[in-house]
């Protein structure tokens, strides 16, 4: 696909060339009415990109009122730091539990760093954003886009300030990573460390059921179909106990077991999505730690 791929009437996606390939990694524009919004911003590496679909779009800079952050994670929300003072109007929408991480984005870079290892090098850098331009969204949080309502959905599980925005007028539910990666048709589980937790996943994948959307857009990748939500709860039920099995294991050699597993079954495991395979590894054996311990 090019870079701007549409939706629906005035819901674009973005490829961000996520890890330089096609396919991987997105961001939404929203055109309602006069007003714009993107949804989540990709890394800062994807500012140009973005820039340059809305001047495609015939989009004015000064149109874009939200950036909405589905969670800070840099392959969701590196991008806004940079994007702020090319947006004069906008604000960006982000869980409380984010938004001092976005004020102040030094540890969540180191923890970026620590977790992707030499995958760091595609995530780009992280601007900070001034607080004024900040708005931490609490649960059920309406916003105004132009005709129609943008609410916010806390849904832990992946991160702990991880939020989904739901469209109720237009049934759009924008998942961020709520409901796993969706890579050519196909869920994979991204169950990375450092704060995976798999009873408030459940939950949240229950919360989203019930707004009954009628479509559901990934930033990992595209639109799917709200029947993807129960089917990723039984992926996600299946990957634990897939890591629980080789939790006795040395991490390295549990990564590589896994690794090995999922290829003899057919699973897509080549360079673009290994890293993620690996890291939801780690961040399965992480939460069956804590809990082991009692947290």
């Amino acid at each position: 696909m090019g870079l701007v791929r549409e939706i629906l009437p005035g819901l674009f996606l973005v490829d961000i060339d996520h890890f330089g390939e096609p396919g991987l990694g997105g961001a939404y524009i929203f055109v309602a009415g006069e007003d714009v919004a993107l949804f989540d911003s990709g890394t800062s590496r994807a500012k140009d990109r973005l820039l340059q679909a809305l001047a495609d779009l015939g989009l004015s800079q000064k149109q874009v009122r939200w950036i909405f952050l589905t969670h800070v994670h840099l392959d969701h929300a590196g991008g806004a730091g940079v994007l702020i003072p090319e947006l004069p109007n906008a604000r960006v929408v982000v869980h409380p539990r984010g938004a001092k991480h976005l004020a102040d984005p030094t540890k969540l870079v180191a923890s970026t760093q620590s977790a992707t290892g030499p995958r760091f090098r595609f995530y780009g850098e992280a601007q900070p954003i001034p607080e004024e331009r900040l708005h931490p969204a609490q649960d059920g949080e309406t916003f105004r886009l132009g005709p129609l309502q943008v609410q916010a959905v806390d849904t832990p599980g992946h991160a702990p300030h991880h939020l989904c925005f739901f469209v109720p007028e237009r049934g759009l539910l924008f998942v961020g990573d709520a409901a796993g990666l969706y890579l050519k048709g196909r869920l994979l589980p991204t169950t990375v460390p450092p704060n995976f937790d798999l009873e408030a996943w459940l939950g949240s994948l229950a919360r989203l059921e019930a707004l009954r959307a009628q479509l559901l857009l990934f930033t990992h990748f595209g639109p799917g179909e709200p029947k993807l939500l129960g089917e990723y709860r039984e992926l996600l039920l299946a990957w634990v106990e897939r890591v629980r099995r080789h939790r006795d294991r040395p991490e390295e050699e549990a990564v590589a077991a896994i690794l090995e597993e999922l290829e003899s079954e057919g699973w897509p495991v080549g360079p673009g999505v290994s890293g993620d395979w690996s890291m939801s590894v780690r961040g399965v054996l992480q939460y069956l730690r804590r809990k082991e311990a009692g947290g």
